[in-house]
């Protein structure tokens, strides 16, 4: 089954797992394209430290010629080190010739990497970039692509990026050692702080639920009631073909361009005819027996290519109409060609209503065998063909403007160091003229399509079905998923949109689990439901865990507000990844949540504001929709802040007094069983309230399911039932509001039910106010604290001094 994501820049705070590493080691080799950050660099790395600045024209060298400028001494430097700036370049020319250099000889030194694959060996990106608008220059993506290839080629290397708008170099590396040692999902992150408070950010897949993007805003992406004019790059064959043919728009003008002219096809064709790769060569060989068989296989390949291409441009003007579709001869990669059919087409159809950017070419292989020649083409075809579209074509303002990506450039993958980087440009660009110009583009980032494709002429889809790590998709389906980008409205359009299936999904919480999902596995909350904004939201369905049935009033099953606390833990190790979730500020019980609703839908909101690199606070809001009339009625249920990293001051801290409950709700009866009859002798005084802890997490409970909870909600939920005994059989006073809950443990219930010393609970009341604590018997030591608990309903008569 295909779930549709799209891959956006969120902020997520640097969490420390691993040994940090420096950003300059000795003995480094440093590559730049420019000769002010060498010679800043002289005078921050010891004598070891090797600094080559590639020369722009290093892009008409060859292979040995760049690596003869790299090679220092004997041996290969196992650390590796790329710093380029971008704050001199201007959007949307193209690549200056120093950066495609610097990017070629990044190639070439992790290809020698490869080759001799030295032990604890590391390469790291460094891009200068003023990250205008939060958005990060497309041509960083150059560099940050191939170090998310370089994640999968190689193994034993330690490879990342940063991306930066540090004022300084020293600054700037810095943040590259830090992030060195960082739990991510893929190995690029970015840093902000010269335009926006201190923020750090991450690409994420988040769930693109094409029902929740917003209504349908009634704006066209053509201008006229006609059928749109469409431009489509590459459209005479593979998948971009295939969504032409399976488009359910009908174009008042098809036009396609490919990388053959139509006579040398329609000569290719009348060459081969019905003939078979084998049939043909047997037929060369005997017309001439010296000819080699690589050139005859090549030339037969090339020859079913433009057979190939006629047959869906006759299917195209069947569809369409004949007069409707025209078909160009352009290379994509000469800018003056693009000009020429450019013109051309200005000539006929003076507007322009939706580019289709489809051209692409493959060179998948292993890096150690990969060459800078294939290199080059792969990625001139995606990048420079992009820009010569855009300056021959922009000035149309078409008003659609669809990329044709590839996962390869949303997370990487192995073989393809060339394709990856070309792709993540497509995203970047994407996402920058989202940002700044307004324009609706975006970049589908494709899967591999089983029967279209670069897969099945180069043989990827086999290996890939035996590896099990992409799924293929059909025809069918990609006509869908393209028909519903094409036909999605312009306000809730996501600029990378990414359709994955079962096997990418697997294979990518195993490779990069924060990627895609929460660093944990949720025990409760699952994939999100959709992404709103900077905002993740769950559709809670709490009905099937029959263990929260123990938790009753009036005959009504509710969720406890400690289990709350637990998926608002959930909730933030999405948004956080691994930072550590231990303290709750500003709990707010507002309104009972069924277990099992019958009528209500209760929606988990949760959201990251950032304070700095690496701390923030994560907002989570548990909410229902109740229809009412022409409209429906939003009830607010549950409010929480969770600090993350220190950011948030402590209790202690604050000077604003705490004050008993304003709204006064009298105690309610409640019948605690299973998991919830968990609090024992409990002593009741006007003051102070003391009780055990025994929980009942015993044989025969889930322990692989309880194992994964974030946090120890059970002893949460029973030192609120301390704090809300009445001295009453089933009566307890409710609770509105928490200014604290800090814990000292990070254990969760399993763990704390299977020590051997009790846990006592202890709770002090003062005038609607109460301070709770849970500690183990044995040692006193505090498990948790709890302060500025406000109830109303605890009546004091019948309990003692």
């Amino acid at each position: 089954m295909t779930q549709l994501y799209s891959l956006q820049l969120v902020p997520c705070p640097a969490v420390p797992g691993f040994a940090e590493r420096e950003s300059l080691p000795p003995g480094a080799l440093v590559l730049t394209d420019d000769w002010d950050i060498a010679d800043q660099l002289s005078n921050l790395t010891e004598p070891s430290v090797v600094t080559v600045v590639v020369p722009p024209d290093a892009t008409c060298w060859d292979e040995d010629a760049i690596v003869r400028l790299m090679t220092v001494g004997e041996s290969v430097p196992s650390h590796v080190r790329v710093i380029t700036s971008l704050h001199s370049t201007r959007w949307p020319a193209a690549p200056q010739p120093r950066l495609l250099a610097l990017q070629e000889a990044a190639f070439l030194a992790a290809k020698r990497l490869a080759q001799s694959d030295p032990p604890d060996s590391s390469l790291a990106v460094l891009v200068l970039d003023p990250i205008e608008g939060g958005t990060p220059h497309p041509h960083a993506a150059l560099l940050t692509g191939l170090i998310k290839a370089m994640a999968w080629e190689l193994p034993h290397t330690h490879a990342h990026a940063v991306v930066t708008d540090a004022a300084t170099l020293p600054t700037a590396l810095a943040q590259l050692g830090r992030e060195s040692a960082c739990v991510r999902g893929l190995p690029v992150a970015y840093y902000r702080g010269q335009s926006t408070s201190a923020t750090r950010l991450e690409e994420r897949l988040l769930p693109d639920n094409a029902a929740t993007v917003g209504a349908h805003d009634g704006a066209r992406p053509w201008s006229t009631s006609e059928g749109p004019v469409v431009l489509a790059v590459g459209g005479a064959r593979g998948i971009t073909a295939r969504c032409l043919e399976g488009l359910r728009t009908q174009p008042s003008m098809l036009w396609l361009l490919g990388s053959t002219d139509p006579e040398t096809m329609a000569a290719q064709s009348r060459e081969i005819g019905e003939t078979t790769s084998t049939e043909y060569a047997r037929k060369r060989r005997a017309a001439d027996p010296e000819v080699r068989m690589a050139q005859v296989r090549s030339f037969y390949d090339r020859c079913r290519k433009s057979r190939e291409s006629l047959s869906h441009l006759d299917v195209l003007r069947q569809r369409f109409g004949a007069a409707r579709v025209r078909y160009l001869g352009c290379d994509v990669t000469d800018e003056t060609a693009v000009r020429r059919v450019a013109a051309t087409i200005r000539g006929t159809t003076p507007r322009l209503d939706m580019v289709i950017n489809g051209a692409g070419i493959s060179g998948a292989r292993r890096l150690a065998a990969k060459d800078l020649t294939t290199f080059r083409k792969v990625r001139d075809t995606k990048v420079a063909g992009y820009h010569n579209l855009k300056a021959a074509f922009g000035d149309l303002a078409p008003g659609l403007w669809c990329n044709f990506s590839s996962v390869a450039g949303a997370f990487g993958l192995a073989g393809e160091s060339d394709y990856g980087p070309a792709n993540d440009f497509l995203n970047s660009a994407a996402r920058y003229e989202a940002a700044h110009s307004g324009t609706a583009e975006y970049s589908i980032c494709w899967s591999l399509w089983g029967e279209s494709g670069l897969g099945p002429r180069t043989g990827f889809t086999e290996y890939t079905a035996r590896t099990g790590q992409l799924g293929l998709l059909s025809d069918a389906e990609g006509q869908r998923l393209f028909n519903t980008e094409v036909e999605a409205p312009r306000s809730g359009r996501r600029a990378v949109p990414t359709p994955l299936g079962d096997a990418e999904l697997h294979m990518l919480r195993t490779r990069f689990p924060a990627l895609v999902d929460a660093t944990h596995r949720s025990s409760y909350l699952g994939t999100p439901s959709w992404a709103d904004g900077g905002e993740l939201v769950w559709e809670l369905d709490l009905a099937p865990y029959g263990h929260l049935y123990g938790h009753v009033r009036e005959s009504r099953a509710l969720v406890p507000g400690a289990l709350a606390l637990e998926l608002a833990a959930e909730a933030a190790g999405h948004l956080a990844g691994a930072a550590p979730v231990n303290t709750f500020r500003d709990i707010r019980f507002q309104a009972p949540i069924a277990v099992d609703p019958q009528v209500v839908r209760y929606l988990l909101t949760a959201s990251y504001t950032p304070a700095g690199f690496d701390c923030g606070v994560v907002r989570v809001g548990i909410h229902s929709r109740v229809s009412g009339g022409n409209h429906d009625r939003r009830v607010q249920h549950f409010d929480v802040l969770i600090p993350i990293g220190g950011v948030a001051a402590t209790s202690e801290q604050r000077d604003t007094p705490r004050v008993a409950p304003t709204t006064k709700r009298a105690s309610a009866t409640m019948s605690m069983s299973g998991l919830f009859d968990h609090v024992r002798d409990v002593r009741l005084g006007a003051r102070l309230t003391s009780a055990r802890w025994e929980p009942r997490l015993s044989e025969g409970i889930d322990d692989e399911f309880f194992s994964r909870h974030r946090i120890p909600w059970l002893l949460v939920d029973a030192l609120l039932q301390a704090a809300c005994a009445t001295g009453t059989p089933n009566r307890y006073a409710t609770p509105h509001s928490i200014e604290e809950l800090r814990l000292h443990t990070t254990d969760n219930d399993l763990t704390l039910s299977k020590v051997a010393y009790g846990v006592q609970l202890r709770v002090d009341h003062s005038d609607g106010i109460a301070e709770g604590v849970a500690f183990g018997s044995e040692n006193g030591e505090p498990l948790l604290a709890m302060g500025g608990l406000a109830v109303s309903g605890r009546d004091r008569s019948g309990m003692g001094s």
